[in-house]
């Protein structure tokens, strides 16, 4: 799975900012990109359609724009979806308490009902539709192939990004510990996540650094420790690496 990476269940489209000054355009260079010209594309979560949402160019570098009112676009589709759908269906959007939490402990909320939509990490897809990928905002390549695997790779050390719309300024604050076993006879170890988020209200980059890691006897390498923080600006030592399919 990807690891602490909680599935929204609305999301129309992946938006990616290099520029938090200016939310108007998702700007970056995906690295090693050989692909020649390309877009990149997701899944539209009401009508389930793929949907193309930025172009790419010969050198990879990747435009996308912006919406700003993103929970606003997502609830009137929806409703329109609604209109054709079955008696009873409906789209169910995450809180921010639903989406950060603590099973087996407790975590401290401010404004936890506040809605929120996350997005997906976006498919890099050839002009000519002969290659495809999906592109990670990472640390380092190690990083996205870990993420790609559903957590079935050895974890490094490092982080990921991702980025979430929230109706309304939130917060969460605190550790939660869960004790995890391996599957190898007891060995278990202690799972830490130390949450920090203080939420504005629009688009927020939240950085998911694994600080520890835990190797079981078989030689597997999982997170033991994650800090889940909000960033203003992206790291220096960003890296946007495309997995092949």
């Amino acid at each position: 799975m990807k690891v602490k990476n909680n599935i929204i269940l609305c999301m129309v489209c992946i938006l990616w900012s290099i520029s938090l000054q200016a939310q108007e355009a998702i700007t970056g260079t995906i690295s090693n990109y050989t692909m020649g010209e390309g877009v990149l594309s997701s899944y539209d979560m009401v009508s389930m359609e793929k949907i193309d949402i930025g172009k790419i160019d010969h050198e990879g570098n990747f435009n996308l724009p912006l919406d700003a009112d993103y929970l606003t676009t997502l609830k009137e589709q929806a409703e329109k979806a609604k209109a054709n759908a079955p008696k009873g269906w409906q789209i169910k959007f995450k809180t921010v308490a639903t989406t950060f939490e603590c099973f087996g402990g407790e975590l401290e909320y401010q404004n936890g009902e506040a809605l929120i939509a996350g997005i997906p990490d976006p498919e890099v897809t050839a002009k000519d539709g002969t290659e495809q990928g999906i592109l990670f905002a990472v640390s380092q390549p190690e990083m996205a192939q870990w993420l790609y695997s559903y957590g079935q790779k050895n974890s490094v050390k490092g982080y990921y990004l991702q980025w979430f719309y929230v109706e309304e300024t939130a917060s969460v604050n605190g550790e939660c510990i869960v004790q995890r076993y391996t599957g190898n006879d007891e060995e278990n170890y202690n799972d830490v996540t130390i949450t920090n988020l203080e939420l504005k209200k629009g688009w927020n980059i939240i950085k998911f650094t694994i600080a520890e890691v835990f190797t079981d006897k078989n030689g597997h390498v999982t997170p033991s420790k994650m800090e889940v923080s909000n960033i203003s600006e992206l790291p220096d030592d960003i890296q946007w690496v495309k997995v092949m399919n």
